[in-house]
C-alpha cells in the first residue's frame, strides 16, 4: 500500500501488515524477472461458494489467490503491477510481449494519448496510437506539414516523427523485439462511445483489432 512514508512512483507500494505476495514466473516466459501476483492473508477468500471448478482455478493449493495481475518487486519491496497475465502474446519468435506495460510506458510520452500494441503471431509489433494533434499540429506548421488531423495521420514524416518518439520512450526499458517497428496514427481516440474501450477504461483490444485490420495487415506486408 502506498502511503505518505512509503511510496515510489508507478508501484502501488508495500504489501500490508499480514499479506505475503509470491510472484510466480512459471506462467510467463523463462527467466522473466516478473510473473503473475499470488496474494496470501487473512483477507483472502477461501474459493467461490459452490463453484470448485472455479475455485481451483484460482485458488493455489496452499491458500493463495491467483490475482491474474503480472507483477514484480524491486529491491526495496515496493510491488509494480505491469499488467494482466491474459493479454500477454507471443510473437512469431516466440518472445513473449506483454502489451499494458509498453502502452502505459509510450503514453508517458506528451506527444502519444493513447496506444494499443499488437503482434500476436507476428514477427514484430506494431503500435496503434493516437497522438496528440495539437502538439502534432505545432510540430507540422514548423515543418511546413498539413495540419489536418486526417491529413497528419496518413503523413509518412509525422508517422516517423510519432515512431521515433514511441522507441525513445521504450528504450533501455525493453528488449528490442517488444519495440514497435511499424506505427498507425489513428484520427479517432479510444472511447466508451465508439467501442472500443471498456466502462472500466479498458481497451476491448479484439474490437480495435477488427476495427483497424486493414491498417495492420499494411504493417506485415
Amino acid at each position: 500500500m502506498s502511503c505518505f512514508s512509503a511510496h515510489r512512483l508507478g508501484s502501488v507500494g508495500k504489501l500490508l501488515d499480514r499479506i505475503t505476495v509470491k510472484i510466480d514466473s512459471s506462467v510467463v516466459e523463462p527467466g522473466a524477472a516478473d510473473g503473475e501476483i499470488i496474494v496470501y492473508g487473512p483477507s483472502v477468500m477461501l474459493g467461490y461458494h459452490n463453484k470448485p471448478e472455479e475455485t481451483k482455478a484460482v485458488m493455489t493449493e496452499d491458500g493463495g489467490f491467483r490475482t491474474g495481475d503480472r507483477g514484480r518487486f524491486d529491491e526495496d519491496g515496493f510491488l509494480y503491477i505491469t499488467g494482466r497475465i491474459k493479454e500477454q502474446f507471443k510473437l512469431e519468435n516466440g518472445k513473449y510481449v506483454f502489451p499494458a506495460s509498453l502502452e502505459e510506458d509510450i503514453k508517458l510520452n506528451p506527444v502519444v494519448l493513447n496506444a494499443m500494441i499488437y503482434g500476436e503471431g507476428k514477427p514484430y509489433n506494431i503500435c496503434l496510437a493516437y497522438p496528440d494533434y495539437k502538439l502534432l499540429k505545432k510540430y507540422a506548421e514548423s515543418k511546413g506539414l498539413p495540419t489536418g488531423v486526417d491529413e497528419m495521420a496518413a503523413n509518412a514524416e509525422i508517422i516517423k516523427y510519432v515512431g521515433d518518439e514511441i522507441a525513445r520512450s521504450l528504450k533501455g526499458k525493453y528488449g528490442g523485439y517488444e519495440i514497435p517497428k511499424k506505427v498507425v496514427l489513428l484520427a479517432e481516440d479510444f472511447s466508451i462511445e465508439n467501442g472500443m474501450m471498456t466502462h472500466t477504461l479498458k481497451l476491448k483490444r479484439k474490437i480495435v483489432a477488427e476495427k483497424f485490420m486493414d491498417d495492420i495487415a499494411k504493417m506485415f506486408l
